[in-house]
């Protein structure tokens, strides 16, 4: 097992206090793996101070505004290509069957592109052949860790450790992630938003009166 794609995986998730807990753990994981590139230690390692000194509320509302109140930093791979379009069906149960072959069977409630998941299935397949994987995905991979990185996120730095991963020869091979071109951002977060359940009584009003 590749620890580190587990560890790193593991960094993604929510915050509680199970996961604070074991950062010293992960911390010792990723700093005596020799795979990461010494130039993208600083930057994770800082992460990892960000999470263990971090106020646990403050650490998790931002995890949760990071990550779960928009599509363009979304942590479930297939939105960054497929949306809400029927093809990204397919392509979740193209990858649970990936999941079932390594012999892994997901909780009931995870969705099979959700990256955490994604990393501990990578993590437990030989190395070239999680490279490969990774370099499926590693349009995505860049695009996230770009727009992380632009909005400030300690996150940001999980990405680039995760490229390193990825083989390059697939990398090169895919200029699409998982067999789709990649959304604009914009579109991502315009197809998220959605309609207000419940119109304003001002609305109304204004619409009566109204030429």
């Amino acid at each position: 097992m590749n620890l580190t794609l587990k560890a790193l995986g593991a960094l993604l998730t929510y915050p509680d206090e199970t996961l604070v807990a074991a950062v010293a753990e992960l911390r010792s994981v990723l700093e005596n793996d020799a795979n990461i590139p010494s130039q993208l230690k600083p930057a994770l390692c800082s992460f990892l101070d960000y999470l263990q000194v971090s106020d646990p509320w403050e650490l998790q509302e931002s995890y949760v505004e990071r990550f779960d109140s928009g599509r363009s930093t979304s942590l479930h791979l297939f939105e960054h290509v497929h949306g809400e379009s029927k093809d990204r069906g397919q392509a979740m149960v193209d990858l649970k069957e990936h999941y079932q072959a390594a012999g892994l069977t997901l909780v009931p409630e995870e969705l099979p592109d959700y990256l955490p998941a994604f990393l501990e299935f990578c993590s437990m397949l030989p190395p070239a052949e999680a490279g490969e994987f990774l370099a499926s995905c590693s349009v995505i991979l860049d695009s996230l860790g770009k727009r992380l990185a632009e909005r400030q996120s300690p996150y940001a730095a999980v990405f680039p450790v995760l490229m390193s991963f990825a083989s390059a020869d697939e990398f090169a091979k895919n200029t699409n992630g998982f067999g789709g071109a990649l959304k604009p951002e914009a579109d991502l977060d315009t197809e998220w938003a959605e309609e207000p359940a419940f119109s304003h009584p001002r609305d109304s009003e204004r619409h009566q009166g109204a030429c």
